[in-house]
């Protein structure tokens, strides 16, 4: 490939499964995209791409369902959160199932994640991570939704999920000057915001991060960042400078916790990929 071609993975909390298993048929098929922008939940996919783990997403989100809270009111209620972000972020991938950090930093591909600084309201891109503790922090600063999650603090700055700054950063892409984009979005392709957002544009969050200015406005700027994205991809798609894969004939809830579910989730991701695999091929060509 002599096109500079990237991947943005859009986030979506427990919808991504369904690109993990989008990343794992790119991963047994050998298709080896040396960028990837990975907002929010997306990053849990695409740092296994990147580490070359196939599979991990099953053995350390989905396997663990089985016998722990990942998720829900009775672990909100023990932790102030909604995810179990300690088991998630810290005691999975440093023990349960581990994440290799080795084989992370050695690849030649280039992951970025991306946060919001809450103060100025703009997102902060990471694509260094000078060691494993650094990287879990950031990725999971990265993880931390309003109402859902605890503010982080990189550097001394409170920062959330860069998703609410934007879900689909095309600008970021643009800068880094990809010829190509492939995005695996976790909605189907009907999905709109609707000009009053979602769960993040509520009276709740503007009580709750009232001292957070930037991050407020950002919330509000949202919808219409992420529906003009679904235009411009459209028309990029036209063009042949770009390649959508999405959930289509199913119904992804982001917070749902049913082992046997998000395995049909993560399936569905891999057989959309793999049904798409001889256009892909074609799309990746000069």
């Amino acid at each position: 490939m002599g096109k500079k071609v990237g991947i943005i993975l859009e986030g979506g909390a427990m919808r991504s499964i369904f690109t993990a298993g989008v990343m794992d048929f790119f991963l047994d098929k050998n298709i080896d995209i040396k960028n990837i922008i990975a907002i929010s939940a997306g990053a849990y996919a695409g740092m296994n791409y990147v580490s070359g783990q196939r599979g991990r997403v099953l053995e350390s989100v989905v396997k663990p369902m089985e016998h722990n809270r990942i998720l829900g009111l009775p672990v909100f209620l023990k932790t102030g959160e909604f995810f179990n972000m300690d088991l998630l972020f810290d005691k999975i991938p440093k023990g349960d199932c581990p994440f290799d950090f080795e084989s992370f930093k050695k690849s030649d591909k280039r992951f970025i994640t991306s946060t919001i600084d809450c103060n100025a309201g703009v997102p902060k891109y990471f694509d260094t991570f000078n060691d494993f503790d650094e990287f879990l922090h950031i990725i999971r600063v990265a993880n931390s939704l309003p109402l859902l999650s605890k503010v982080g603090y990189i550097d001394g700055v409170p920062m959330m999920d860069g998703g609410m700054y934007d879900a689909i950063p095309l600008e970021k892409a643009k800068e880094e000057k990809w010829d190509k984009i492939i995005v695996v979005f976790t909605r189907e392709k009907t999905y709109r915001k609707g000009p009053n957002g979602d769960i993040y544009n509520s009276k709740p969050v503007k009580v709750l991060y009232h001292k957070y200015k930037g991050l407020l406005k950002a919330i509000d700027g949202r919808p219409d960042r992420y529906n003009s994205s679904i235009e411009e991809l459209e028309t990029l798609e036209k063009e042949g400078k770009a390649f959508v894969l999405r959930p289509e004939g199913v119904k992804l809830t982001n917070n749902e916790s049913d082992p046997k579910k998000l395995t049909e989730y993560y399936n569905v991701g891999y057989e959309t990929a793999k049904s798409r695999y001889e256009e892909l091929i074609e799309f990746l060509k000069d």
